[in-house]
């Protein structure tokens, strides 16, 4: 399969994985080619975040036009947008980081600092209460700062929030992988961390680095300092704990980013 192909595949893997978008039929591409597909969909997870926050953006507008045809306009709908977006975002990745989070949330307080009850209980399909406090927390942090964000940020502004900070996210998988063990032989991040190249790692940081400045201008820089923060701290309290990433603190690390990130641009 040419570079060509396989580049083109691997999106498509790529949102097929981390989305619910409906996308063409891979299995015959993924038969042949399945390991090395998997591995190059990594480098377009950012992309895939832009496709997220284009579809947030979408909901957005709609809604704010729709409200500026009424001839009444309750501040309180941005109350209203805010959840629209949140429901969407949450919808299109299937609940797939969500998960991560919760299982996360569960393992760190159910492991009482054991490594191997902390991996344990990640692959317990069941939800605690610590797990589902989390997510109602991240979720509600999340909720708040669109509200803020409709309120107050113009379209392009916010435009940029909306593509930025999932890219962001899912673009701090990379380095994730690339500087953190994964603890799971056998795990679905597994073969594709052993794929990073830190030439491809480099570049894609640095369009990720110019295409925040571009959509968050002087915003950009304070976003990255809290995400280089966030992803230190995460990091480590993982190596401390299970001594790597799984694809459940994977998860996690962008659903926290996200709600930080979102937090960050309206302070």
């Amino acid at each position: 399969m040419s570079a060509l192909k396989t580049a083109w595949f691997s999106c498509w893997y790529a949102i097929a994985f981390l989305t619910r978008i409906p996308t063409p039929n891979l299995s015959k591409a993924l038969t042949e080619n399945n390991q090395t597909i998997s591995q190059c969909s990594l480098y377009f997870y950012p992309l895939v975040g832009m496709v997220i926050g284009l579809a947030l953006f979408f909901i957005y507008a709609v809604f704010s036009w729709q409200v500026g045809q009424t001839t009444t306009v309750f501040h309180s709908s941005s109350l209203l947008i805010a959840a629209f977006i949140l429901s969407v975002w949450c919808l299109i990745t299937g609940g797939l980081h969500i998960d991560g989070l919760a299982d996360a949330g569960d393992a760190w307080v159910g492991g009482y600092g054991d490594r191997q009850r902390t991996l344990d209980i990640m692959k317990d399909p069941t939800v605690g209460p610590m797990g589902a406090m989390l997510v109602v927390l991240v979720l509600l942090v999340k909720f708040a700062a669109l509200v803020v964000l409709v309120d107050t940020l113009n379209g392009f502004l916010l435009f940029g929030a909306l593509m930025v900070i999932p890219m962001l996210a899912r673009f701090s998988i990379l380095p994730l992988f690339y500087f953190t063990p994964y603890v799971r032989d056998k795990g679905l991040g597994s073969d594709i961390k052993r794929s990073i190249s830190a030439g491809l790692l480099l570049l894609t940081t640095v369009i990720c680095a110019v295409l925040s400045v571009i959509f968050l201008q002087q915003k950009a820089l304070f976003v990255f300092i809290i995400f280089t923060v966030i992803f230190v701290w995460a990091r480590r309290i993982m190596m401390q704990r299970i001594g790597g990433t799984t694809g459940d603190t994977a998860g996690a690390l962008i659903e926290v980013q996200e709600a930080l990130l979102l937090a960050a641009l309206v302070l």
